[in-house]
């Protein structure tokens, strides 16, 4: 991952780093607003703990490493998932950057963390949802000397009222926890990454989810549970803390893997169209380079060439390309072809035959690069001959975690957004648009699984400045607005194919 994914092309014209923060969710942009969205004025150091404890609970479930998972900000924003060594490095890395000290624990087969505050070692553990309070009027988190030296303390704890809220409800012994025979210093990664890097041209929208779309990134699960990542112990988290379930249940889906009745988290699919209008110039927003074509009232003529960069700061997952093509004759065409580079050219799809075409072309083989995912490509046009490319459509799938996106929730929601170039929305027309259903009016056990049946509702703004405010209030209750999707979309999109692929949507049978 690089943050110069945008480096060296022309971006006056296009809307950079387009990103949206709600005052009831927290920015996991970076360290900084992760900081400031979770350590309040006055906590101690333990109640500061158990906060980044809980806040990256939320955002992210057990499933399996990936290369990239031991940076915190990749972890939260693009994977939602990770095993327990790569867990406790995150942690790692969070608490550090609170002021925490942490050491890495280990007995056999697994990993987790301790962190030094007040004097002492206190033991956590996220992936297994683990940590014992001492005994006593000073009580406070135990270290895993003090439960090896006392393995009562973690026998006795339910009954005494000192274990945490469904300590290890996915089958783990929390017994082991007596057993750490091992400290270490794991790595805390820093890519060179943000998850703001994104532009946003004429003609554009980007899409984030909070459904998956059968586009996962390849290479990040194991075929046999099921579609893609999921936290394979569903059930398991309708015992979880409240305010966790409270957070994953609106996004439930049954039979998600072959073993699983019901998953509440699992991956989520985006997805980035770009449909320019080439009678005008908007197709030069961002363009990487163009020879030999000129504009016309029914497309772009040649002969000649232009290359499109995509660029996208989470995992690009899969891509298609359609196209609108007349050739008046022999020997008149559009191809297509993709790059990782701009160097390796692999052809997708051309447009050749006499009179109007229209093409389809997939981007998979040239965009997909597993388990690390790609963050930007090219396509080129050829135009030969008296060919016309009246219109084309590029479709960029990507995954990302949308546990970490702006959620709006019950109540008043203040929602601002922001880019990197304010000066770019004076030409450009931008629009913020929300898609939800309200929470189920009726009240419910917190281990009833019930519908979100009622009425999508769409929010839709205008945004000519940034930073740019707005309110949303929803109605108050217990449960929780089920998010459908978040786009930033500029200007019109020019063209799309009934074969398009659609946003991402709630699949059949969920709740």
């Amino acid at each position: 991952m690089s943050t110069g994914l945008l480096a060296g092309r022309n971006l006056a014209a296009a809307v950079a780093e387009p990103w949206v923060v709600t005052d009831q969710t927290i920015d996991c942009s970076n360290y900084d607003t992760i900081l400031k969205g979770v350590i309040k004025d006055g906590m101690t150091n333990e109640q500061k703990a158990l906060a980044m404890f809980y806040f990256f609970r939320q955002r992210v479930y057990h499933y399996q490493n990936m290369p990239e998972s031991r940076d915190p900000m990749v972890c939260l924003n693009v994977l939602g998932n990770t095993l327990c060594g790569s867990q406790a490095t995150c942690m790692k890395g969070l608490l550090e950057a609170a002021g925490i000290k942490v050491r890495i624990a280990n007995y056999p087969g697994h990993t987790f963390y301790e962190a030094s505050y007040d004097g002492k070692w206190h033991g956590f553990d996220t992936f297994d949802n683990f940590y014992i309070y001492t005994r006593g009027d000073n009580r406070n988190i135990a270290s895993f000397d003090e439960l090896k030296a006392d393995p009562t303390l973690i026998s006795d704890a339910v009954k005494e009222g000192r274990a945490c809220h469904n300590m290890c409800p996915c089958g783990d012994d929390p017994m082991d926890f007596a057993t750490v025979n091992k400290y270490n210093d794991n790595a805390v990664m820093r890519l060179d990454w943000s998850v703001k890097k994104n532009s946003l041209r004429k003609g554009e929208e980007f899409i984030r989810s909070w459904w998956p779309d059968g586009k996962p990134l390849a290479g990040t699960w194991n075929p046999k549970h099921g579609s893609g990542p999921l936290h394979s112990c569903g059930t398991h988290d309708r015992k979880a803390e409240p305010e966790l379930f409270r957070f994953w249940e609106p996004y439930g889906i049954p039979k998600m893997g072959p073993s699983t009745s019901v998953s509440y988290r699992h991956y989520f699919n985006g997805l980035i169209n770009y449909s320019p209008n080439l009678t005008n110039d908007n197709y030069k927003d961002d363009l990487l380079s163009e020879s030999g074509v000129k504009g016309s009232a029914d497309g772009l003529v040649g002969p000649g060439e232009l290359v499109v960069p995509v660029t996208c700061s989470f995992n690009i997952s899969a891509g298609q390309c359609f196209l609108q093509a007349t050739c008046p004759g022999d020997g008149d065409s559009v191809s297509v072809c993709a790059s990782q580079d701009g160097k390796q050219w692999t052809d997708i799809t051309v447009a050749k035959d006499a009179g109007k075409n229209e093409c389809a072309g997939d981007l998979n083989k040239v965009v997909v690069k597993p388990t690390v995912g790609l963050h930007a490509y090219q396509v080129k046009f050829v135009i030969k001959g008296k060919a016309v490319l009246n219109q084309f459509l590029l479709q960029t799938a990507f995954t990302h975690n949308a546990m970490a996106a702006p959620h709006l929730l019950p109540g008043k929601n203040i929602v601002t957004f922001t880019c990197g170039n304010a000066e770019a929305l004076k030409t450009a027309s931008l629009k913020l648009i929300y898609h939800y259903k309200n929470a189920p009016a009726k009240e419910a056990k917190v281990n009833d699984c019930h519908d979100w049946t009622g009425p999508t509702k769409a929010i839709e703004k205008d945004v000519n400045a940034s930073p740019f405010t707005f309110e949303v209030q929803l109605p108050e209750s217990d449960k929780l607005p089920q998010m459908l999707d978040l786009t930033f979309r500029s200007g019109t999109m020019a063209w799309t194919s009934d074969k398009a692929w659609q946003a991402p949507a709630p699949p059949a049978g969920a709740k």
